[in-house]
């Protein structure tokens, strides 16, 4: 492959709009074309970045040596083994499958074809996870984490549930940092505005004794998304909204609980453009270097992990019904 990497976008939504202006505007990549079944919209976008739009994604596939796929999930397999087929190494907008059995069929194409296949689990480059990978603060096992991503209703990934769709992207952290394997899961979760579940609470519990709660929703009236990491006398806490990293610290001979630190209590973090980020990332790793893109192999961790989450909830239902959120015996 030459140095510069000739760069696709499949489906240019709103989301494959952004990934079509970062290959655009990196001095490493040339974007080619784009591609959309909605022929309208791929024409404005090619417009927008100076690119063609193609009618035929495999007359695309052709022609780059990496693409973007940003398709609805019902669509990442299909897409995903035509282009690893085709010998393009492909960035998947997460989740990476439908179902653990796509994801897997994912894995294979990508082994078969040699090619490099990454998940666009944006928050691994937030700065304040990247701040905590390169201090050392996620070396040290968690005992305890509490993640919260609440979201007003938006009319977009209405084809997966509130937990692919928003929760995935704390199931991916969580399972970076805790690296053990999932011994229980427990989940409740209702549909409010959708016929798919749009608020759900999980506890998962890892074989090592971490705990995780777990908390999304999509129909909240305040946009909240933070994460919380405790380890033994001291904890972080990531605000993704605020962009701020809380550090705390128990004080030697303090007996009353946290306090702040020698490294501060509130860290200001640097604005970053991180699909930018994901972008020059996941070129990098098509170039043969070494990446911190999320592999082919987390996302299905992560999917995995949503999907027990979904079983839980199913299986919560199955046992109680309306009958969990009704008034209690005794009552009227």
């Amino acid at each position: 492959m030459s140095e510069t990497v000739r760069a696709g976008v499949l489906g240019v939504g709103a989301l494959g709009r952004y990934h079509a202006q970062k290959y655009a505007a990196h001095e490493g990549a040339s974007l080619v074309g784009v591609y959309d079944p909605d022929s309208e919209r791929a024409a404005s976008v090619a417009a927008e970045v100076d690119c063609r739009a193609f009618s035929d994604p495999q007359a695309l596939l052709a022609e780059v040596d990496a693409v973007t796929i940003a398709a609805p999930t019902e669509f990442h397999r299909e897409l995903g083994e035509a282009a690893l087929a085709a010998g393009v190494h492909v960035l998947m907008e997460k989740p990476l499958a439908a179902s653990r059995e796509e994801a897997d069929a994912l894995l294979a194409a990508a082994d078969d074809a040699a090619r490099i296949l990454q998940v666009g689990h944006l928050k691994r480059f937030h700065p304040g996870v990247r701040w905590l990978a390169e201090n050392g603060w996620d070396r040290q096992v968690p005992r305890y984490l509490e993640a919260n991503r609440l979201n007003s209703f938006q009319p977009r990934s209405l084809d997966i549930d509130v937990i692919l769709d928003l929760m995935v992207h704390d199931l991916d952290l969580i399972l970076h940092w805790v690296q053990s394997p999932v011994a229980e899961v427990r989940a409740i979760g209702i549909p409010v505005v959708t016929d798919k579940v749009d608020m759900a609470n999980a506890r998962i519990a890892f074989a090592n004794g971490t705990v995780a709660n777990v908390t999304a929703s999509r129909v909240a009236s305040k946009r909240i998304r933070e994460i919380r990491m405790f380890q033994s006398h001291s904890y972080a806490s990531i605000d993704f909204v605020e962009n701020t990293l809380g550090l705390f610290e128990l004080a030697e001979g303090a007996g009353d609980g946290p306090v702040p630190g020698a490294q501060g209590d509130q860290k200001a973090l640097e604005a970053r453009d991180l699909l930018a980020e994901e972008v020059d990332n996941f070129l990098t790793a098509c170039q043969g270097r070494p990446s911190l893109g999320v592999s082919g192999v987390e996302g299905r961790e992560a999917l995995d992990l949503g999907l027990q989450v979904r079983a839980a909830i199913d299986d919560h239902f199955q046992r109680y019904g309306d009958a969990a959120f009704g008034p209690e015996e005794g009552q009227s």
